[in-house]
């Protein structure tokens, strides 16, 4: 199961216009329905995949309105239209990166990674490859770390920061089950800065003292 991250970074070569709110439209109209989580985020299977990349190319390629792609959906779900597979990368490795790439992207020694990797900072999402969003992740941990900070006490905070993502989600899930996506998103990016602000007013608080 993929999450919307993902399934951007897996058809963003092929349909760069493709944006969550775009996701959103087409599984509100009933053309793509992605299992959703008890916290209401949606998760895509390959099959999900494979009906995104139909109805894209339906509208890229053929200006068909979504009707007629409802249309087309169903005749090919109910076996009365058949449709070749087409050749396609399963993998888009511009979206993952090995750990001297990742390194060097972010800034850092490669050292730096094998640190984070060890302290489950950071992990492969790929068979030898970390996934290109880390990136703002190893530049904060490294320079955590070369201001004095240990890779223990940097786990820690990661582990911290992940607890309050889950109590956002958590926050976010009954608008996301009514289906209210922009309540929930702007839910998250406000909580989310709150709880940002919070922990570094209490860090200055502390120091300043």
């Amino acid at each position: 199961m993929l999450r919307v991250s993902d399934v951007l970074q897996q058809l963003g070569n092929e349909f760069p216009a493709l944006t969550p709110s775009k996701l959103r439209f087409l599984d509100s109209n009933g053309l793509v329905s992605p299992h959703r989580t008890a916290s209401g985020y949606r998760q895509y299977s390959p099959a999900d995949i494979e009906r995104l990349r139909f109805v894209l190319r339906e509208q890229r390629d053929h200006f068909r309105p979504l009707s007629v792609i409802a249309d087309s959906l169903a005749a090919l779900d109910s076996g009365r239209m058949h449709l070749a597979v087409m050749p396609h990368a399963v993998e888009d490795t511009a979206h993952y990166l090995t750990p001297g790439e990742l390194a060097q992207a972010a800034g850092v020694p490669e050292s730096v990674i094998a640190v984070l990797e060890a302290e489950d900072v950071v992990e492969r999402r790929v068979p030898g490859r970390f996934e290109r969003a880390c990136v703002p992740l190893v530049v904060a941990g490294g320079a955590y770390l070369a201001a004095g900070g240990d890779a223990r006490s940097l786990k820690a905070l990661v582990r911290a920061a992940g607890r309050e993502a889950e109590l956002v989600a958590s926050a976010s899930a009954p608008a996301r089950g009514r289906g209210d996506d922009a309540t929930a998103d702007a839910l998250v990016s406000a909580r989310a800065d709150a709880a940002v602000a919070v922990f570094s007013a209490c860090v200055h608080e502390q120091i300043d003292r």
